[in-house]
């Protein structure tokens, strides 16, 4: 599957495994700064609550991603 971005034709899947875990690696530098902190320390919680906090903590990782509005 191919699609056009721009003046360059790119395919969706990259097929060198090497420029793939390059380009894995740039992304993943530049969220690291965009996750949000998780409590230091042992958590002692419900299922349920466990849950709702891992949501929050996407939810804030959301947020920075977009931006302000």
């Amino acid at each position: 599957m191919t699609r056009t971005v721009g003046r360059q034709d790119r395919s969706e899947l990259i097929l060198d495994p090497s420029e793939a875990w390059r380009r894995g690696r740039l992304l993943d530098a530049m969220l690291a700064g965009l996750r949000a902190p998780r409590p230091h320390g042992v958590t002692r919680a419900t299922h349920r609550e466990m849950n709702r906090a891992d949501d929050a903590r996407q939810l804030e990782m959301a947020r920075r991603l977009n931006g302000p509005r």
